[in-house]
């Protein structure tokens, strides 16, 4: 019988959650995303839980499925194997938390399992997908901030406390300032904000300028491909990757800078692919849930 996880993705800002099989394929018509405040109350996040288990416990019902289990993708720091945040820079308030006893509130005595949002972006753009016959991978999603994971002979690369092996953001960069820089200060959305010469416009923005030409705007995104490949390099030499997968938002805008960054990995002789994810909207839940089927 096809197994079924409902996956979520928990981010500060909102729940994303799709029922997903063992097939890799998302139940259609379960996609669903509810407000989630990082800065609220215990009571606040934990009705963004119930809200998001309940509706899709429903959707399961009507299409006369059951739910396995629930899986959950979340930014670090955090204890994976305990269910508990240690996060203090968003969700303060359930800091020590075991979020374990909510879900199954909600969802009943089915396992619970954990992954680090960037492990999940990985696993999930590789998982039954057109990329799959790429062993040796890398990830980094460019958002808010900047995530980054590699992949050696199919598996996601670890420390023991469920982080990924390797972290770019806090990359040192040096500008020539006289100041102390990390990557992530430029390879984010609030870094391309900050480097547009005439302020107060967001990333997005400075994109669409962009295109149309703006030069500065088109300064900045060929700068960001220069810093993120500068940043990656090593990493993606130690594990051999062949393909370089790009997820966030910014990942929108590679066309913009991506003859830059290839020219920052030039030297990454086994480097075959540099895309865009394939799954923009459902890689999290897609890792979370493959992470979870492995374990259940």
């Amino acid at each position: 019988m096809q197994r079924y996880v409902i996956a979520i993705d928990a981010g500060g800002t909102f729940f994303k959650s799709a029922i997903i099989s063992e097939n890799a394929e998302v139940l259609p018509g379960s996609f669903l995303t509810v407000p989630a405040n990082s800065d609220g109350s215990p009571e606040i996040v934990k009705e963004g839980y119930r809200r998001t288990i309940t509706t899709q416990l429903r959707t399961a019902q009507k299409a006369g499925i059951e739910i396995s289990a629930v899986a959950i993708d979340t930014p670090g720091p955090f204890d994976y194997e305990g269910g508990i945040s240690l996060m203090k820079h968003k969700f303060k308030a359930i800091y020590n938390l075991p979020l374990r006893p909510w879900i199954n509130e909600y969802a009943g005595d089915v396992p619970v399992t954990f992954i680090h949002d960037s492990a999940a972006f990985l696993t999930g753009e590789m998982w039954n997908s057109p990329y799959g016959e790429y062993k040796n991978a890398a990830g980094a999603m460019i958002g808010t901030g900047l995530g980054f994971a590699t992949m050696m002979d199919g598996v996601v690369l670890r420390k023991p406390d469920g982080d990924p092996l390797y972290d770019i953001w806090c990359e040192p960069y040096d500008i020539g300032d006289g100041k102390e820089h990390i990557a992530e200060d430029f390879v984010s959305g609030r870094g391309i904000a900050a480097r547009y010469a005439p302020g107060g416009r967001n990333a997005k923005e400075i994109e669409l300028l962009a295109t149309t030409g703006d030069e500065d705007a088109l300064k900045v995104y060929r700068d960001t491909g220069t810093i993120l490949g500068r940043a990656a390099a090593p990493y993606l030499k130690k594990v051999g990757a062949e393909i370089f997968i790009l997820g966030g938002q910014i990942s929108r805008a590679l066309p913009l800078f991506e003859a830059e960054l290839r020219e920052a990995l030039s030297d990454v002789t086994t480097l075959k692919k540099i895309v865009r994810s394939a799954r923009l909207e459902y890689s999290h839940m897609f890792g979370a849930a493959c992470d979870c089927f492995s374990k259940i």
